[in-house]
């Protein structure tokens, strides 16, 4: 946050406490303390959201330099794990923003960390291009 990077909280049941039992109430929870060790306005939803496609991703997910000549990292087998049931697809991000509300979020701070930080982040990042 220093430097004006981004973090993103992934979605994928692997990356989450509880993992497909994550529930609402201790994700928006995450959430918060991070938003109170690093501030709201550097912090975003980065969904990971591998929505339709087939399991044969995760394998190949799993092939990486971390993982060479691995089918099993102690993930199970190579399919997409079930999503928590407040975030199915992304139909489900409003579920997400009424957590965050819940949670004791600002609207305005909501808004930031459901998609204005990241808008943010890229213009500053990656602007139009200077040219002579």
């Amino acid at each position: 946050a220093a430097r004006g990077g981004m973090l993103g909280f992934s979605l994928y049941p692997h990356h989450l406490a509880g993992g497909s039992d994550c529930t609402l109430e201790s994700f928006t929870a995450m959430v918060a303390g991070v938003a109170d060790r690093i501030g709201v306005g550097h912090i975003g939803i980065g969904s990971d959201l591998c929505q339709n496609q087939p399991d044969s991703v995760v394998e190949w997910m799993r092939n990486g330099r971390w993982t060479k000549g691995q089918t099993n990292i102690g993930l199970g087998k190579a399919v997409f794990p079930p999503r928590p049931e407040w975030f199915r697809d992304n139909r489900d991000y409003p579920l997400i923003r009424a957590g965050l509300l819940a949670r004791g979020f600002s609207a305005a701070e909501v808004d930031q960390i459901m998609g204005r930080n990241w808008y943010n982040f890229f213009a500053a990042s990656f602007g139009p291009a200077v040219t002579s």
